[in-house]
C-alpha cells in the first residue's frame, strides 16, 4: 500500500479521550473498531450496563472475543479474506493491544445521572474530549413513555454530564434522517419543534400508562411512531440545553450492513432491511406492501460512522461551519438513488445466487400495490400455514412457534409500512461540503462519499454477510445450497400448477356455472331498473 501522507483527522485524535453511548450496537461496534484501527486515541469509555446477570467488564470482553466456526472458503467463494469473518478480528491480528485501550462504564441512560458512580462521573469529566451519543431505542412501536426516557432523556442526561466535561471538544449526537418525515423534503436544518420538549416530558411523568397511550396518536400526527417524533424533539434538546456546547448532528437514513469496512456485508441485527433480505431469503416473506418507484434509502453503516468521526475532527477544527446548528444528513436518495423497482431487481437475483442453507420455501415472493392484496396473500401464505404448523407440533408434544414467529415478522413488516409508501428527498448539501474540505488521504481513510456505491455489487455483498453472520452459515455450503434451491423451485412450480388446476375445476364445475348465472340475472335485472329508479329519485322531496 502506497503511503497516504499525514492525515488530519487521524493526527487530531491522538491521545484523546472518547465517551460513547449505545457502543454496543450495531452502529457503535463499529464506531469502536474504526476508532481503535484509524484513530491513536488514548482511551474509549463505553457507557454499558449489567445484562442478565452479566457485569459490564464481562460484556466487554464477550464483545471482543466472541467465536464464530471458521470458514476456510471464504477467500475463495466470496472473496472474503478468511482472517476478517469477525467485526475485530483485523485489529486483534494487526494490533491486539489497543483493544485494552477500551474501558466499561457501568451506567445506564434511562437512569438519572447516567446512573453513573461518582468517582466514575468525575473521571468522565476531568478526561473525556470526545462524544458520540449514539444510545437510542429505535422500537418504531414503543410505548411514548420508554421512547421519551430513552431517546430524549437519555440525550439531557449526557448534555447534562457533557456540560461538566472541562475538556470536551466535540459532542456528536446521532440522530436520523426521519426525524422531520412528515416532511416529502428535508434540509440539513432544524426544523420546529412539534411540541415543547419539556412539556411532553412533563406528560409522561404526570399521565398514566392507559392515558398517555390514548393520548399517543394525537401527540404523533403527522408522524407514524414514537421513534421519528422523540428523535426530533431529541435534536431540540441537545440544541436548547447544550447551546454552548460543541455539538453536530447525524441524520442517518435506513442504516444497514457494511459496504467496505471493516468487513464487506457485517451485520448483526435484524432490524429494518436486514430482517427483510432474510425473511425474503428463508422463503417466509413472500408479500411485500410497496408503491412502485419510490426511492428507497438505505445507507451502509460504515459511510455514517465515518461521517461521525470527521465531524467530531471538524467541529474542533472549525474546516466547514454550517450555521446555525452543524446537522449532516448521511443518505443515498439525492445521489445514488435506489428505487423499489431496481431493489426488486437486485435482490431476485442476490437471494437465489447465494441462498441460504435450509430455506422454508422458495423465495418467490412478489410486491403488491393494493393493501387488501397484500393482506389477503399474507394470511393465505404465512398465518394459515403458521397455524397448520403449530398444529402439527402440538400432535408432536413440541412447543408451538410457527404462529408467534409468523406475528413478529408480520408486525416488523407492517412498522416498515410507512417508510415504503412515501418519497423523501433529503438534501445532503453540508455533508458533500464537509466531504470537500477533507485531504486525498482523509478520504482514503474516512470514506463517507456514496459516489461510487453500485447497488447490485452491494446488495450482493449485504446477501452473503446476512449469510455470513446473521445465520451463521459458511459460503463454501454455496453449491449444495443451490441445489437445494433448485429442487424447491421445481417443487413451487408444481404447487402453483396444482393449485391453478384446482381454481379452475371449482370455476368450471356446474354449481358454479349456475352462480354466475344467477349472478349475471341479478345484475342485469338490476341495471334494467336503473332508469326508473334514477327517475323516482328525482321525483322525492328532500327538502
Amino acid at each position: 500500500m502506497t503511503d497516504l501522507g499525514v492525515s488530519e483527522v487521524t493526527e487530531w485524535y491522538r491521545n484523546k479521550t472518547v465517551f460513547i453511548t449505545g457502543g454496543t450496537g450495531f452502529m457503535g461496534k463499529v464506531l469502536v473498531e474504526k476508532l481503535l484501527r484509524a484513530c491513536p486515541v488514548r482511551r474509549i469509555y463505553l457507557l454499558m450496563r449489567p445484562k442478565r446477570g452479566v457485569d459490564v467488564n464481562q460484556r466487554l470482553d464477550d464483545m471482543f472475543n466472541f467465536k464464530a466456526p471458521p470458514d476456510s472458503s471464504l477467500s475463495s467463494v466470496a472473496g472474503f479474506n478468511t482472517n476478517n469473518t469477525l467485526l475485530f478480528d483485523k485489529i486483534k491480528e494487526s494490533q491486539p493491544e489497543v483493544i485494552q485501550k477500551v474501558f466499561a462504564v457501568k451506567g445506564d441512560i434511562t437512569m438519572e445521572g447516567l446512573g453513573l458512580s461518582d468517582e466514575d462521573e468525575a473521571r468522565l469529566a476531568n478526561e473525556v474530549h470526545i462524544v458520540f451519543h449514539a444510545a437510542a431505542t429505535i422500537n418504531f412501536t414503543e410505548p411514548m413513555r420508554v421512547a421519551v426516557n430513552m431517546n430524549m432523556l437519555g440525550t439531557k442526561r449526557v448534555v447534562s454530564l457533557a456540560q461538566k466535561m472541562t475538556n470536551l471538544q466535540s459532542l456528536v449526537h446521532v440522530s436520523t434522517a426521519y426525524s422531520n418525515c412528515h416532511l416529502p423534503e428535508v434540509y440539513e436544518e432544524l426544523y420546529p419543534a412539534p411540541i415543547d420538549p419539556a412539556r411532553l416530558i412533563q406528560l409522561t411523568e404526570w399521565l398514566d400508562d392507559k392515558l398517555l397511550e390514548s393520548l399517543t396518536p394525537h401527540l404523533l400526527a403527522p408522524r407514524p411512531n414514537t421513534y421519528t417524533y422523540t428523535k426530533a424533539l431529541a435534536e431540540h434538546l441537545l440544541v436548547n440545553d447544550g447551546g454552548r456546547l460543541p455539538i453536530s448532528i447525524i441524520r442517518p437514513s435506513i442504516v444497514c450492513g457494511s459496504w467496505r469496512e471493516p468487513v464487506p456485508g457485517w451485520v448483526d441485527n435484524l432490524f429494518a432491511f436486514t430482517g427483510l433480505l432474510v425473511g425474503m431469503g428463508k422463503g417466509v416473506l413472500r408479500s411485500l406492501y410497496i408503491k412502485p418507484g419510490i426511492t428507497l434509502d438505505f445507507i451502509p453503516v460504515d459511510v455514517p460512522i465515518n461521517l461521525m468521526i470527521v465531524s467530531a475532527w471538524n467541529t474542533a477544527a472549525g474546516k466547514y461551519k454550517p450555521n446555525p446548528v452543524p446537522i449532516f444528513c448521511c443518505s443515498t436518495g439525492s445521489q445514488k438513488p435506489l428505487t423499489s423497482d431496481m431493489l426488486a431487481v437486485h435482490l431476485q437475483r442476490s437471494v437465489r445466487s447465494f441462498p441460504f442453507n435450509s430455506p422454508l420455501w422458495y423465495p418467490d415472493g412478489s410486491p403488491k400495490t393494493t393493501k387488501l392484496m397484500h393482506q389477503i396473500h399474507v394470511y393465505l401464505v404465512n398465518i394459515i400455514p403458521a397455524h397448520i404448523a403449530d398444529t402439527i407440533l402440538k400432535i408432536l408434544g413440541k412447543k408451538p412457534i410457527a404462529l408467534k414467529l409468523c406475528n413478529k415478522m408480520v408486525k416488523a413488516v407492517n412498522a416498515l409500512e410507512y417508510f415504503m409508501l412515501r418519497d423523501w428527498i433529503f438534501h445532503n448539501t453540508h455533508t458533500q461540503c464537509l466531504w470537500d474540505t477533507l485531504s486525498p488521504t482523509d478520504k482514503e481513510i474516512y470514506h463517507f462519499d456514496i459516489d461510487e456505491l453500485d447497488w447490485d455489487e452491494y446488495i450482493e455483498t449485504y446477501q452473503k454477510g446476512c449469510k455470513q453472520y446473521i445465520m451463521k452459515e459458511n459460503l463454501k455450503d454455496i453449491p449444495q445450497a443451490r441445489k437445494t434451491l433448485h429442487i424447491l423451485h421445481i417443487f413451487h412450480r408444481l404447487v402453483q400448477l396444482a393449485m391453478m388446476y384446482g381454481v379452475w375445476c371449482m370455476l368450471s364445475s356446474d354449481s358454479a356455472t349456475s352462480c354466475y348465472t344467477h349472478f349475471f340475472n341479478g345484475a342485469s335485472k338490476l341495471l334494467s331498473l336503473s332508469p326508473m329508479l334514477a327517475a323516482a329519485t328525482e321525483d322525492v322531496d328532500i327538502s
